[in-house]
């Protein structure tokens, strides 16, 4: 996915005024561990507590195979595919969704084999109610202001004043889920903890999470071949100055080419050990605005701009822009995820010597940096408190939607139907046009399995993969500030992130002098970001006391 756009949801404008106008309760400074809200049954229960237990699902065997941070690994897909799920899931009845949809909507259901197949296969009508990702937060923020909700929905993490909306309009979960009780559906036991704490507030569990976490890291994907081409193999680079020089390198602006899509900021944060988001030492937070290295780091982006390795066109153009650069062989370097690694395959028109690898991140001044782990889960599946259905059927239904890869049910999801939608190469499905453009319905959303590497008849890409993952991942770090609510966080982080954001690219443009940053941070402060660290720092608080009392 694919996030939806910040533009509007996610900057807590059109979300705050639709709980408003709705009457939903407001909270302020609400962990997500806390009971302050909840009703009595959950009252004291730690997100500790809350759970679900663990249970990886074994019947497929990876070839190379993961952690609880690597992802499993798949030279090519089972040949025999697992029939995990027996029993047809739906009861019979419609069931409503609201998803947003990363790709081109797709051809309704009428028109659309796949999604006829679909319904079939799991027992229910599923009438999917969609929009772009840029389009889905007004959709959804006026959705909930109508008070016009779907059985099913697909809730980004960020959204303004969550718990006070789930809690008002979601059904609790956690009877269903807590402890054990997931064990009754091995697919949602298969999800990893780190994903479900996004999904417990004020003592109970509010819906699923479609995980991600490893598959969201983002470090420089680059075109092998292309360096390939001028006699770079395996780059290395041991410091920040042997980067730029790599860079200069690879750049030639005469032949319209550049190292860079876009200016590689959080790379360089990375080198400098720049906490991610936040950071959290004996319960106190920092933002990584805060850092000591913050400036270093805009400086040394500056020199980067300065010595011409960026496409003087980066601060002007969007993320589809600069995949296209990318795949054109314009640039030779795009921040980005192992999601995004597998599509730029997918979109290739490069021809067969297109090559992808991924660069590790080394210390500014040598040894190693420090990789930033992609958010856990890319957003939580809620269920209406007002649905028609049984809690369990709606449970079912997610189980179906997030059984892992090597099952049937997976190859369907995911590929569709063959002959119609895929071809078979060898044991692996090479999707057709028509099964990209009808399968891209939105079923990720409503549920998903955890990702695992495997792209279809390239398992070099996949070793490739396992690779990086087994080097970078004993030093990664994660936002401090996950699972834990902040109310100022999510009204107004949009706004006070936006006007910092605004000044380090005035810095790297070299239109400020890098001194403006500490009066910037001292703004970004009183307005908001002090109020966000007062309410992590409580959400820390009453989530450690509750544990050590579950």
């Amino acid at each position: 996915m694919e996030p939806v756009s910040r533009r509007s949801l996610l900057r807590g404008g059109l979300a705050t005024a639709a709980l408003a106008a709705t009457g939903l309760p407001v909270l302020s400074g609400c962990s997500n561990t806390t009971a302050g809200t909840s009703n009595a049954k959950t009252t004291q229960k730690s997100a500790a507590a809350l759970l679900p237990t663990y249970r990886k699902y074994a019947q497929v065997k990876p070839d190379l195979v993961g952690t609880d941070l690597i992802l499993d690994g798949f030279l090519s897909y089972p040949d025999k595919p697992v029939r995990a799920i027996e029993e047809t899931p739906g009861d019979g009845k419609t069931v409503t969704f609201m998803t947003n949809i990363p790709g081109a909507i797709p051809p309704t259901e009428d028109r659309n084999s796949f999604w006829q197949t679909l319904n079939k296969r799991i027992g229910s009508p599923l009438e999917i109610s969609m929009a772009s990702n840029d389009e889905y937060p007004e959709k959804f923020a006026t959705r909930i202001a109508g008070d016009d909700l779907p059985d099913v929905i697909n809730i980004p993490p960020a959204t303004a004043q969550l718990p006070g909306l789930l809690q008002a309009k979601c059904q609790d979960l956690t009877e269903h889920l807590a402890g054990d009780a997931v064990l009754k559906y091995p697919f949602l036991a298969n999800l990893p903890a780190e994903a479900w704490k996004g999904c417990i507030y004020n003592g109970a569990i509010w819906g699923i999470p479609i995980p991600r976490g490893m598959a969201r890291t983002a470090l420089p994907l680059y075109r092998e071949d292309l360096l390939a081409a001028k006699g770079i193999k395996d780059p290395a680079p041991s410091n920040f100055q042997e980067f730029l020089d790599l860079c200069k390198e690879l750049t030639d602006a005469k032949s319209r080419r550049w190292a860079w899509a876009s200016a590689p900021t959080n790379y360089v944060k990375q080198m400098l050990d720049i906490p991610y988001l936040w950071k959290q030492e004996g319960g106190k937070f920092t933002s990584a605005n805060e850092s000591e290295q913050m400036k270093t780091a805009l400086e040394s982006v500056r020199k980067l701009v300065a010595a011409g390795v960026v496409n003087p066109d980066a601060f002007g153009s969007g993320a589809s822009q600069q995949k296209q650069w990318f795949n054109g062989g314009i640039v030779c370097f795009v921040l980005d995820s192992f999601v995004a690694w597998n599509q730029f395959y997918a979109d290739n028109t490069a021809g067969d010597a297109f090559a992808v690898n991924m660069l590790d991140v080394p210390g500014f001044d040598g040894g190693e940096g420090t990789p930033w782990l992609g958010l856990a889960l890319n957003n939580i599946t809620a269920f209406n408190k007002d649905n028609e259905h049984s809690t369990e059927t709606l449970l079912k239904l997610a189980d179906w939607m997030s059984a892992s890869f090597g099952t049937e049910e997976y190859l369907f999801r995911k590929y569709g139907l063959p002959g119609s939608h895929y071809t078979m190469q060898g044991s692996d499905p090479i999707p057709s046009r028509t099964g990209v453009t009808e399968t891209g319905i939105g079923l990720q959303y409503f549920g998903d399995a955890p990702m695992a590497l495997y792209l279809a008849g390239k398992p070099d890409v996949v070793r490739k993969q396992y690779a990086i993952q087994q080097k970078i991942t004993p030093r990664l770090i994660k936002d401090a500030s996950y699972g834990l609510y902040s109310d100022t966080k999510d009204r107004k982080s949009g706004q006070i992130d936006g006007v910092l954001n605004d000044l380090a690219t005035q810095i790297i443009l070299g239109r400020k002098p890098v001194s403006d940053w500490d009066e910037g941070v001292k703004v970004w402060l009183s307005n908001g970001g002090e109020a966000i660290r007062g309410e992590l720092e409580k959400s820390y608080a009453e989530a450690a006391k509750n544990a050590g009392t579950k």
